[in-house]
């Protein structure tokens, strides 16, 4: 995630209209706990969920991430 996140491509969707935060997977907080179950057939990190501002799952993804794969899930979370 860390060499995706800088790209133009994604820092400027991000940027527009998300608000990032990295939780330890192994001590998350509730609210963070509570979304990653909406990932039910996740197996491997990193988790990447978004969520909206009232903690409503939108979308998400687990393991490796392309930039294509994360773009589309910005697409998929309303960015």
């Amino acid at each position: 995630m860390q060499a995706l996140l800088p790209r133009p491509d994604i820092a400027s969707k991000l940027q527009a209209g998300f608000v990032a935060l990295a939780a330890d997977a192994d001590d998350p907080d509730p609210e963070v706990h509570d979304l990653c179950f909406e990932l039910r057939h996740a197996s491997m990190l990193p988790f990447v969920l978004f969520a909206d501002a009232e903690g409503k799952f939108l979308a998400g993804s687990s393991g490796a991430q392309t930039p294509e794969k994360l773009l589309a899930l910005l697409e998929e979370a309303g960015g």
